[in-house]
């Protein structure tokens, strides 16, 4: 079949240049025009997730409060006339822009007012234009100061911290274009500088846009840095402009296929995503220098150009085409997550990987075609002193010091365990971004002045209409003890709603900002009658059924937070719910008594809990207690009794921004293991298809298994946490270093059919054939994924850093590790390694036809000392 592909590849070369030209003007066209910015939050949940589910729920209902931009001061006297214009004329000129539907300030406050003629309550603007005088300032100040509802909500009296409002249009917030607008309104904001001090920005829309600014830059640069360093090691390598221009046409080409293939697929450029362009540009290069390494050394063999090209497409195109397969089936396992973004990730990537070796054996072996035969000062770097001086070293130390091998990778390993036990899972919104950035930084500002800076909300389904002024005093008192906690801002309820009213209606007294009695309740109810959009006022859904919480938390991580949910999630059901305990228990009693003993206990709950007592009558229409109490006896009495305790009782969910990314996080690390398992079953159910041989597989898997473990432990003894950007480490490290692993096997069983009874000669061959490419794509690869270091997330940062790691470790263990293991398996490996493989690898009869392949002098002599070691050991 390679022979064929060799042949169609040669002869139709101009056809072929052709379709992939027209190919990449379509996805350049994709790229260009379809990209958009995913810089939302949460979207790594899948659809069908309770979580997401939940986050849905507050959005319909209430609209969520993620579109809040938030303006923070702190100056010595916001009160004096230069200072409160200043803040007044910034939220007005603020309002001007379309995406920003209202400002909230102490520059721009409302209060209601009673309006005694009409028995209903106005909203009214305390600040109705700007102030002229340091005397209306100074009223304004009165009345704002004076109200508790703003108090930890706008502005904070103990530090004279104050925070602006700018609540942001949805629609706006939809595309990263139209929402780059921000950046506008942002501008106004530092234009007042002067006068007010520093302003800091935080809020959901000022993050989205930044990390999407963060990411659109990042993309470039990543491109940018990974082709300038591979050109630059290529030219090192190769000593050849030629050779470094011909292999970024196959990286420009697979470039702009990744980046038109996400805009045709119509995905959006994640944090995962932005790494997709890199990822090709270092896997492409690999390709490329064992494709062109070969072509020289056929060249050096034969000079025949046309024939080298063929042997090329033959012999590397099957093992490369594995190498990817391999990587890419690392990369497939994101499809099957269940999440929306992370399978996006990994379909692109998968796809694009295998795409990359279609590139590189069209696009190389042609346009070498094309070119002139490479002349000798380009061939030495086969013959480069250092290089055969690394690989007689590594060869030496694997074939003679196997102990010594084994010695020291036994007592890493110990070492590495022991870190990998060391290392933590976190994860929080900002938790990449560097400590001393602008985001981090006002949003931490932001944190210690009013408590929280990420959404949280608590929703509470009362199941009735209009059934949430009943517990106004329960809501309340989960405010206070939410305000015990110290990662929480001041919370908003539907308590505050009718605490203002009660304020409103005692003519703005800030002393009765409290919850009113039943009798002023129904006072006030005739006022909110009368008042346009009185069912507005407090915090329901259209439903009526539905209230919330709404507060800020803390960035505190993702298993903080969950930390957090799940202690103050019980204990606010039982604010909400207080003679919960007390009918579950009652209502178990009288399910298993009988006779007077269960209408005892019926009598007992209706006396506790009238409004249970109340729900039982309308549902059996009684009209006494002696009818009420025959219904006890009833055969539908229990389910009744059951429906009326479910009604009774409400139900809390917590959720919001915070809640969502805290599980997106979660629920992203547990797959990422899930996935990393899958690929290697994958890549180990390909290595018994290629060797067919249970020895040669978990021969093929340890050296890539260690690298792993020793870059967990080194997290460990680092402090970088396990998060979904560094625990992509492991999938992507394995699926590249087992490819060095293919391309060392496949040539040493293709030795072993030759030479079965030489196994030392055919270990040594494999090295010293593949060894050079092995370390020239080592290098490569390192240098490639160190350039993501250069991020301003420390995610990448970390990701770059340790997968740098994972491979330059994998390649000692392939040079090293896997030879002294297939010694040590001598014995059984000869005739199990000689099984014919459900996939080929190389075409084999025709390798054996070219026995005139000589082994250079340096490894005759090897061989020598090779013997006289044996019988030595003899």
């Amino acid at each position: 079949m390679w022979f064929k592909l060799s042949q169609f590849i040669l002869r139709n070369r101009l056809l072929i240049i052709a379709m992939l030209l027209g190919i990449t003007g379509l996805f350049g066209y994709f790229g260009l025009t379809n990209i958009k910015v995913d810089n939302r939050y949460g979207t790594m949940l899948p659809k069908d997730s309770q979580a997401k589910k939940d986050y849905v729920q507050l959005k319909k209902s209430f609209g969520g409060n993620e579109s809040l931009l938030i303006f923070s001061i702190q100056c010595e006297d916001l009160y004096t006339l230069e200072n409160f214009t200043a803040w007044y004329e910034m939220g007005e000129r603020i309002k001007e822009f379309d995406a920003v539907d209202s400002v909230l300030s102490e520059a721009h406050m409302y209060q209601l007012s009673k309006d005694t003629e009409n028995k209903q309550f106005n909203f009214e603007s305390i600040v109705q234009s700007k102030p002229t005088s340091q005397e209306e300032v100074d009223s304004i100040k009165q009345i704002i100061r004076g109200n508790p509802f703003y108090d930890g909500l706008l502005f904070n009296s103990e530090t004279g911290a104050s925070i602006m409002m700018a609540f942001i249009s949805e629609d706006i917030m939809k595309d990263i274009k139209t929402a780059n607008i921000l950046f506008d309104v942002e501008d106004i904001a530092y234009e007042y500088e002067d006068i007010l001090g520093k302003v800091r920005i935080s809020g959901m829309p000022h993050i989205r846009v930044a990390v999407g600014a963060k990411l659109k830059d990042e993309l470039g640069l990543f491109i940018a840095l990974s082709i300038g360093m591979t050109s630059l090691l290529l030219f090192i390598f190769f000593r050849s402009l030629k050779i470094v221009l011909i292999c970024n046409m196959v990286v420009f080409v697979g470039v702009i296929w990744s980046l038109g293939s996400i805009g045709a697929f119509n995905f959006q450029l994640s944090i995962l995503m932005v790494l997709i362009p890199p990822l090709i540009i270092v896997i492409s290069i690999p390709n490329c220098i064992f494709l062109i390494n070969k072509f020289h050394q056929e060249i050096i063999e034969h000079g025949n150009k046309a024939k080298a090209l063929s042997r090329v497409i033959q012999k590397i195109g099957n093992a490369t085409f594995l190498t990817n397969l391999t990587t890419a089936l690392g990369f497939s396992t994101f499809i099957f997550t269940n999440s929306e973004r992370l399978s996006e990730f990994g379909i692109i990537a998968s796809l694009n990987i295998l795409v990359v070796f279609l590139l590189s054996i069209t696009i190389l072996p042609i346009i070498l075609s094309y070119s002139a035969i490479p002349k000798s000062k380009h061939l030495k770097h086969l013959e480069k002193q250092w290089l055969h001086l690394a690989v007689e070293k590594l060869e030496y130390l694997s074939l003679y010091k196997r102990k010594w091998v084994y010695g020291v990778t036994g007592v890493l390993i110990v070492v590495a365990i022991i870190g990998t036990l060391q290392t933590k899972a976190t994860g929080n919104i900002t938790g990449d971004l560097p400590k001393n950035d602008p985001i981090t930084t006002d949003l931490k500002f932001i944190e210690k002045h009013f408590g929280g800076s990420i959404p949280f909300d608590i929703l509470i389904d009362t199941k009735e209409e209009n059934a949430f002024f009943k517990r106004f005093e329960e809501i309340e008192d989960v405010q206070e003890y939410l305000a015990k906690k110290d990662v929480f801002s001041k919370s908003l309820s539907a308590a505050d709603g009718v605490k203002l009213l009660s304020m409103a209606y005692s003519d703005n007294n800030p002393d009765k900002f409290e919850i009113p009695s039943v009798q002023k309740m129904a006072r006030i109810a005739d006022y909110v009658k009368n008042t346009a959009n009185g069912e507005a006022i407090g915090v329901l859904d259209s439903t009526k059924k539905l209230t919330r919480i709404s507060m800020q938390i803390k960035d505190t991580g993702s298993y903080e937070i969950k930390a957090i949910v799940d202690e103050v999630k019980p204990e606010i059901f039982k604010l909400i719910n207080p003679d919960s305990e007390y009918i579950t228990s009652q209502v178990k009693k009288i399910k298993s008594a009988n006779g007077s003993d269960k209408d005892a206990a019926v009598a007992e709950l209706y006396q506790k809990v009238p409004a249970l007592k109340m729900r039982m009558e309308n549902m059996f229409s009684t009209i006494d207690e002696a009818s009420l109490m025959a219904v006890n006896q009833k055969d539908n009495f229990e389910d009744s009794l059951d429906q009326a305790v479910y009604l009774h009782t409400w139900d809390v969910t917590i959720t919001g921004t915070a809640v969502v990314a805290s599980n997106g996080t979660q629920y992203l690390v547990t797959n990422l293991f899930i996935s990393l398992g899958c690929a290697i079953v994958l890549i180990g159910i390909l290595m018994a298809l290629l060797f067919r041989s249970w020895r040669m597989v978990v021969a093929s898997l340890i050296p890539n298994f260690i690298p792993l473990l020793f870059t967990a432990g080194i997290m460990g003894y680092t402090g970088i946490p396990i998060k979904p950007s560094t625990l992509l480490v492991f999938s992507i490290a394995f699926g590249i270093s087992v490819d060095d692993t293919i391309h060392f096997l496949a040539k040493f069983r293709q030795e072993m059919k030759q030479h079965r009874h030489d196994l030392r000669r055919c270990i040594l061959v494999a090295l010293r054939e593949t060894g050079i490419s092995m370390i020239y794509t080592s290098i490569v690869l390192f240098f490639g994924f160190l350039m993501f270091t250069f991020s301003q997330f420390g995610g990448t940062k970390a990701l770059g850093l340790l997968v740098s790691l994972t491979l330059l470790i994998a390649m000692f263990a392939n040079l090293m590790i896997l030879p002294s293991i297939l010694l040590g398996m001598e014995q059984k490996l000869a005739d199990k390694a000689l099984a014919e493989p459900l996939l080929q690898l190389y075409n084999e009869e025709e390798d054996i036809e070219l026995e005139h392949l000589e082994i250079e002098q340096t490894l005759e002599r090897y061989r020598e000392e090779d013997s006289k070691n044996l019988n030595e050991d003899n």
